[in-house]
């Protein structure tokens, strides 16, 4: 079964490729806390490459196809030994399935990749997570601040979000999209619109995604129900505390002994 990101794969990879900022925050924790390492919907290999190469084993999955496979063109480019040190594994998150090994010191939600789950998913995803990892490993989840996406699903109207540059194809691609909050949940459906200037079917892309939040006390809350402990949160990839003006809310955790 086709998932949104098999829709969008192309696009995503275009719209993403200049994030970087969350890439050295990553490398540190890693090197901090050691590995292998284990990231929860890992998509294209975005911040799996750079672990990798970094000399972290990790381990990377994720439930679509098209984004594995091209995670797996992304590590053909690599040297060896970096390929060597990355598995992926196609799977649900909320129920990861992996074969027998080293217990992980290291577990992450990249780039708003939790929101993706309600919070009984979320409960479900983390009390499968914990005897995947070794005692006092490091979780993090990365995400959105909670305030802004609230704001932005009061924002229904599509508008033009930016111009992304297929060097390959020699195409240009706008994306629009729009936000709307859903009634009675801490959620927004987010929908894309990709449209290039081709006069075929394939010329407009459009999905809809929901992605839920949640605010800083119920993440207290999940980490104890689910074999969690919440070190903190911070609220970019420098290391700042996390306040009401963050850019992002970064939630740090370690897996109970």
């Amino acid at each position: 079964m086709n998932t949104p990101y098999d829709t969008i794969a192309r696009f995503y990879d275009l719209s993403h490729q200049a994030l970087v900022d969350d890439i050295p925050f990553l490398l540190e924790q890693a090197a901090e806390i050691g590995g292998p390492a284990l990231e929860l919907g890992c998509g294209s290999g975005r911040l799996l490459v750079p672990l990798a190469r970094a000399g972290t084993t990790v381990t990377g999955i994720d439930n679509s196809p098209e984004m594995l496979a091209r995670a797996a063109m992304r590590l053909a480019g690599e040297a060896a030994e970096v390929r060597d040190r990355v598995h992926l594994v196609e799977g649900d998150v909320r129920a990861p399935t992996l074969p027998p090994g080293e217990p992980f010191g290291l577990a992450y939600f990249g780039y708003n990749t939790f929101m993706h789950l309600d919070e009984t998913a979320a409960a479900a995803a983390l009390r499968q997570l914990r005897p995947l990892l070794r005692p006092g490993a490091r979780l993090l989840i990365d995400v959105d601040h909670p305030l802004a996406l609230s704001a932005a699903g009061n924002e229904p109207d599509f508008e033009l979000e930016e111009e992304l540059r297929d060097e390959a194809m020699g195409e240009t691609i706008r994306q629009y999209a729009a936000y709307e909050s859903v009634p009675g949940e801490q959620a927004v459906d987010v929908t894309w619109i990709y449209e290039t200037g081709r006069a075929d079917a394939e010329a407009r892309t459009q999905v809809t995604m929901r992605y839920h939040y949640l605010y800083p006390h119920q993440y207290d809350l999940l980490f104890g129900l689910t074999g969690f402990r919440l070190l903190g949160f911070l609220g970019d990839y420098d290391g700042s505390r996390f306040d009401e003006d963050s850019e992002r809310l970064i939630v740090v955790g370690e897996a109970e002994g």
